[in-house]
């Protein structure tokens, strides 16, 4: 095409020719995201099944060490007083206090009222 011809070429013609190559761009660019989009899935999934992996063995070398699948027990005090709860033994422990304190408490209104 000559300089002659590039300059009669019409407005309309120009911004088609523009919006063409722009939708082209738009197209392979959309193309690469999607794609970016499935590989980053693909390898979050493989790494999530790795750190569950790793996660199994820790629990199977977890349970080799104390050589029975855990004490609960043991695992309920440690949920307990990270949460900063009392434990079933500190409760029983408390409640027997209180029922001692509202026995001398009991007896001493008793003694009161017999004055």
């Amino acid at each position: 095409m000559s300089d002659a011809q590039a300059n009669t070429e019409s407005p309309a013609t120009t911004l088609n020719a523009k919006l063409s190559d722009l939708s082209t761009e738009i197209s392979a660019t959309a193309d690469k995201l999607s794609k970016a989009a499935q590989g980053a899935v693909t390898r979050l999934s493989e790494s999530g099944n790795e750190f569950f992996q790793e996660l199994i063995k820790s629990g199977e070398s977890l349970r080799a060490k104390t050589g029975k699948s855990g004490d609960a027990e043991q695992w309920r005090v440690r949920l307990a007083h990270t949460l900063g709860l009392p434990t079933r033994d500190e409760m029983d422990a408390l409640n027997k206090k209180l029922d001692r304190i509202n026995r001398k408490v009991n007896k001493l209104a008793r003694e009161q009222k017999a004055k």
